[in-house]
């Protein structure tokens, strides 16, 4: 017989209560009969699938799963330290919490715990999460709207913004506007030119800016009058279809540099610019009459000597910038920056480069590794009216259009197998117009149009000639082109003359019809700002314009109306004004053409004579003339 202590009895009677509560808690058998159990109670619970969702500036939801149900912790805060807990006690196997308050545009560790019913705890290693930036609803303040250059036809509109925005400007006759122009780029400081505005005229104007997230803010109400004709005291004498003569044509004297005179027949005010046999013992040139010498505000002028490359003037001829300060061959097609007068582009080998008057430095915009040698467009071409943008031909074959600001070269287009061309240019919306060799009806002949990209859009005119590009005064693309070429002439120019040729859809019009005998240069250098088309002339047949020593002396019997001269005649055609007799004669093959060009703001034009004379080879002068007398 088995004896057990009361002792014992006790002990084992305790055990058995507290297996059968374990087992119980843990819903498992605890009849006696069965097997011995497995006690789920003595493992963690296991945590799966962690991720941080619904990221907001103040707000993320964080969720996770785990094997069995446990309550739901998070530790968490901007170090690993923590420093902020959330809980939720409610047992479950899904788990999900919301943290609020959270810093916009900051990263938060956390962690997340998971404790059974049975206290076993569960921790997940350190995690991290960020939430968005903060989000500025408020529309963009606007301030400082501002109208300037206000001309006959366009005005300039400035204002300011707290934060970088978009330009549109809304414009018209009332308040009810109907005109809008717009300008993508993310500015704080905003500046839009308007266009094709009536003469003369009260403009109402309201501007507006929409931030990166659509957050648009609008001005008032705003007016400007746009000045009437009168007002520019444009110079020279209206056109009367008379002949004018030159006085003194044979013997006569011009002034030293920087004194102006006025001209004999039309009265305009001219200075002369240089002295090339007393200054350089050479000759001095503009460049030509497509791209403009003047810079931004007209106070610095590019010439040209003929061996030593470019030099800067002023308006009264005091070199500013000598040759050997520049050191800038005549190859090197320097083109004014429409927005900094004291920069200008140019190019060497295979580089664009800048030079800044204010640090007397050149600098390398960007090389293009992929050319051994570029240049911009074939000698004809200026700077965008925007100021952006330059034609670039890369080894005399690739053709594309290059951004300054992006600092980016375009899609470009192989001219190799397409025939000669004369020069490509960028228009005033950053086409591309091309001048082929070759005439007629078909590709890679007379003018074509290309868009940005280098895309084929249409051919402008069958044939070609001097031209120029610009704007029409409602601000219609066009080319102003000489009829010489032209088989059917428009109404006008049946005898030569200068046609304006719309890019859109080739619509061409008789700007001023000339004489067969006329050699004819074409300046338009438009932006908006300036509604004439400079023209100049040379008679280079009937022999007006011969060297003294050549002269006919029955010159005067010779000559006709606007030979030898040059001629302002606006866009629309509606008036005409003989400037000036520029006094060159025909000499050598080239230079002795006055190829005068004219400011962008159509206040200065500045032409090349040699006055009868040749003491150099391709010898000529610089002269200015006031346009605004």
């Amino acid at each position: 017989m088995l004896f057990t202590s009361t002792r014992t009895v006790i002990c084992t009677l305790i055990f058995a209560i507290a297996f059968q509560s374990l087992a119980s808690a843990n819903g498992l058998p605890t009849d006696k009969s069965k097997s011995a159990p497995v006690l789920k109670g003595l493992t963690p619970p296991s945590i799966s699938n962690l991720a941080a969702s619904g990221l907001t500036e103040t707000s993320a939801t964080i969720t996770w799963t785990t094997n069995k149900p446990a309550s739901s912790e998070i530790d968490y805060g901007l170090t690993k330290i923590y420093g902020n807990v959330t809980m939720l006690k409610t047992l479950d196997q899904n788990h999900r919490l919301i943290l609020i308050g959270l810093q916009p545009g900051s990263i938060y560790h956390y962690r997340v715990i998971s404790t059974d019913a049975a206290g076993n705890i569960a921790s997940s290693k350190n995690f991290k999460f960020s939430t968005m930036e903060k989000i500025d609803k408020t529309p963009p303040l606007i301030t400082a709207v501002t109208s300037s250059n206000i001309s006959i036809s366009s005005a300039t509109i400035t204002w300011t913004t707290n934060k970088a925005a978009n330009s549109q400007v809304e414009y018209g006759a009332t308040t009810a506007y109907g005109n809008t122009t717009t300008i993508n780029t993310l500015e704080t400081n905003h500046r839009v030119t308007l266009i094709g505005l009536p003469v003369g005229a009260l403009c109402h104007y309201r501007v507006k800016s929409q931030d990166a997230t659509g957050i648009q803010g609008s001005s008032g109400d705003f007016t400007l009058t746009t000045l009437f004709l009168n007002v520019l005291g444009i110079a020279g004498k209206l056109e009367d279809g008379r002949i004018y003569l030159p006085s003194n044509y044979n013997n006569f004297v011009p002034p030293t540099i920087g004194v102006a005179f006025a001209d004999s027949a039309f009265g305009s005010t001219i200075t002369r610019l240089s002295n090339g046999l007393s200054q350089f013992n050479d000759a001095v040139h503009h460049e030509y009459s497509t791209m403009s010498p003047f810079n931004r505000d007209n106070t610095r002028i590019l010439l040209a000597t003929q061996k030593n490359g470019y030099y800067i003037s002023d308006r009264s001829g005091n070199v500013i910038v000598s040759t050997s300060g520049l050191v800038i061959s005549n190859a090197a097609e320097p083109r004014w920056s429409t927005t900094d007068p004291n920069v200008f582009y140019f190019h060497e080998a295979n580089q664009i480069k800048k030079y800044d008057l204010r640090a007397m430095q050149k600098s390398v915009v960007h090389t293009f590794m992929q050319y051994a040698a570029i240049d911009f467009g074939g000698g004809e071409t200026d700077i965008s009216e925007d100021g952006n943008h330059l034609v670039i031909v890369g080894n005399a074959r690739y053709v594309g259009l290059y951004s300054i600001s992006a600092d980016t070269l375009g899609n470009t287009l192989d001219i190799n197998g397409r025939g000669g061309y004369d020069y490509f240019d960028v228009t005033p919306n950053n086409n591309v117009i091309a001048r082929w060799n070759a005439e007629g009806a078909a590709r890679y002949r007379g003018f074509e149009l290309y868009d940005r990209d280098l895309r084929f859009i249409r051919q402008v005119t069958t044939f070609g000639g001097h031209a120029d590009r610009g704007r029409d005064l409602n601000g219609d693309e066009v080319l102003f082109v000489v009829a010489s070429n032209d088989r059917q002439p428009p109404a006008g120019c049946e005898n030569n003359g200068v046609e304006k040729v719309r890019l859109a859809d080739g619509r061409r019009t008789c700007l001023i019809g000339l004489d067969w005998n006329a050699e004819i240069h074409v300046s338009a250098n438009t932006d908006g700002h300036n509604p004439w088309v400079l023209i100049s002339t040379t008679d280079a047949t009937s022999g007006t314009a011969s060297l003294l020593t050549l002269l006919s002396a029955n010159w005067q019997q010779l000559w006709k109306p606007h030979y030898n001269e040059l001629i302002l005649v606006k866009v629309d055609g509606t008036e005409q004004r003989r400037l000036a007799h520029h006094r060159s004669r025909t000499a050598d093959d080239y230079w002795y053409m006055p190829r005068a060009t004219i400011s962008r703001d159509g206040k200065y034009a500045i032409f090349d004579s040699n006055l009868g004379a040749r003491p150099l080879t391709s010898y000529t002068d610089s002269f200015l003339v006031n346009l605004t007398n």
